[in-house]
């Protein structure tokens, strides 16, 4: 079960929902209560008994904390309880999603000596262990930090950890936050329907409409000899991919964001509008901007950030890129994309501080906007082909192509393309024109809700029905579904 089975809509949310409107009645503890046993649920169907390892995890930060703040407690004493909490969480991590891609490695290092050959373990991913152990693991460092605790209950914390909106691929919420959307009092409104509905539908047009078939195109570009030659199709191929991306785990995004607010329960924006960014910097923080702020919060700032010289705040940068290169995906294509941007974060801010660069931006600002605008595309959607196309081969010669090193001509580029259909064209500029408007006029699902009931309810069924005629036959998982 997911956000694109009909099982969902039909029976688990407006099941749960019925529970916790009569469960509210009484107390929010009775409501956090069916919020945690209908997320371990949902989580026992994405994952069958592998739930037990998001148990272990949740018990082994809420014990580590609990020791933390034992009074009299030494600051080494602190440090060696969060050691165990950064074992345990990343030694799930490692033995799950990483044991496989180590082993791989050695092996190939291993055949070069003539060393032995270690058989791969081909364990199975649960997923959303990526997100629910950052996300327990987060409060046990807070913790440790601050030395104060956020919540007073195993119940709340339990839920915090496995709150199903956003337990399979976030986004990655911090304990202050969610304490305080979980204690307040949540009334049923109207409006909060109207809001939720409006944030499911537009996550499922995202998803069914736009990323699915786009990756339809992308699949067909990147296995084809011919497509990865040429420069107009790995271009096109790329534009694609990065937008099936944006719009697949967006969509999740604002499915999670929905569900939740239908409980009174208000998650943080993942996404910005990140294609609008005019830095590599400025895409980090409108792109996975829960990941990127927990990457610089706990990981960054624990490297030194920019405290120690600029030496040391490079090497943080691109340590911290790496690593987040590397929390996408166990394979190698992953760590090198996280390097990648690790490399055009830190040229930036090399660039950026010449001379040279702030005379002509200051004498043409304009033109400087654009240029800024036009080169960070250039390269994101450049990288989007690194963590696209996992065999070597394959992505040096579209790497070629995507530098102006591919073929031109028009009629190997005639078929090189597989078959554009008109639909494809509407998609993109439909996507343009959204995050465009979006950018300058607001959140589109908030000014939706604030319509009177007629008319936002046509829309909704126009977009409902717009589901259900452009969606393909096949429908995907969520990419980061992997992760």
């Amino acid at each position: 079960m997911d956000f694109t089975t009909p099982s969902y809509y039909g029976i688990f949310l407006p099941v749960i929902l019925l529970f916790a409107f009569n469960l509210r009645r009484r107390s929010l503890k009775s409501e956090t209560v069916s919020l945690l046993i209908f997320s371990y649920i949902f989580f026992w169907y994405s994952s069958g008994w592998y739930v037990l390892l998001l148990l272990v995890s949740t018990l082994t930060d809420w014990v580590v904390v609990q020791k933390m703040l034992t009074s009299g407690l030494s600051d080494l004493r602190r440090k060696k309880w969060l050691w165990v909490s950064i074992v345990v969480n990343l030694g799930f991590l490692f033995i799950f999603k990483y044991l496989d891609m180590l082993i791989d490695w050695f092996n190939f290092f291993s055949l070069q000596m003539e060393g032995p050959d270690l058989p791969l373990q081909h364990l199975f991913l649960p997923v959303g262990i990526s997100f629910y152990t950052f996300q327990s693991m987060s409060y046990s460092i807070d913790v440790y930090r601050t030395q104060e605790k956020t919540f007073d209950t195993f119940i709340q914390f339990s839920c915090y950890v496995s709150f199903f909106p956003q337990l399979v691929a976030g986004p990655i919420v911090r304990a202050k936050h969610f304490h305080s959307e979980l204690t307040k009092e949540r009334n049923f409104t109207v409006l909060n329907l109207k809001i939720g509905l409006a944030f499911i539908v537009f996550g499922l047009v995202k998803k069914l409409v736009v990323a699915d078939n786009l990756g339809l195109h992308v699949d067909e570009i990147f296995s084809s000899a011919k497509a990865v030659e040429n420069t107009i199709a790995v271009m096109y191929g790329s534009l694609c991919f990065g937008i099936q991306i944006y719009c697949d785990f967006s969509a999740y995004t604002d499915i999670a964001i929905g569900s939740a607010i239908l409980f009174g329960i208000k998650l943080p924006e993942n996404f910005n509008h990140p294609y609008l960014s005019k830095s590599p910097q400025e895409f980090w923080r409108r792109w996975h901007i829960t990941l990127s702020t927990w990457l610089r919060d706990y990981v960054y700032i624990s490297f030194g950030g920019n405290r120690k010289g600029i030496r040391r705040m490079y090497l943080a940068l691109f340590a911290t890129m790496a690593l987040g290169g590397i929390w996408h995906g166990a394979s190698f294509n992953f760590l090198l994309w996280g390097i990648v941007h690790g490399l055009i974060l830190i040229s930036h801010r090399l660039i950026s501080g010449t001379k040279r660069n702030i005379q002509f931006r200051d004498r043409f600002t304009k033109i400087h906007l654009v240029v800024s605008w036009a080169a960070t595309q250039y390269l994101v959607f450049l990288t989007w082909l690194i963590f696209r196309v996992q065999d070597t081969s394959v992505l040096f010669t579209s790497l070629k192509s995507f530098l102006l090193f591919g073929d031109y001509g028009i009629m190997a580029t005639y078929y090189a393309l597989p078959d554009i259909k008109f639909l494809t064209f509407l998609i993109l500029i439909a996507f343009v024109l959204s995050h465009l408007i979006g950018s300058k006029y607001g959140c589109l699902r908030t000014k939706l809700s604030e319509l009177k009931l007629v008319p936002y309810s046509v829309i909704i069924g126009f977009m409902l029905t717009a589901i259900f005629i452009l969606k393909p036959a096949e429908i995907s998982t969520f990419i980061y579904f992997q992760f």
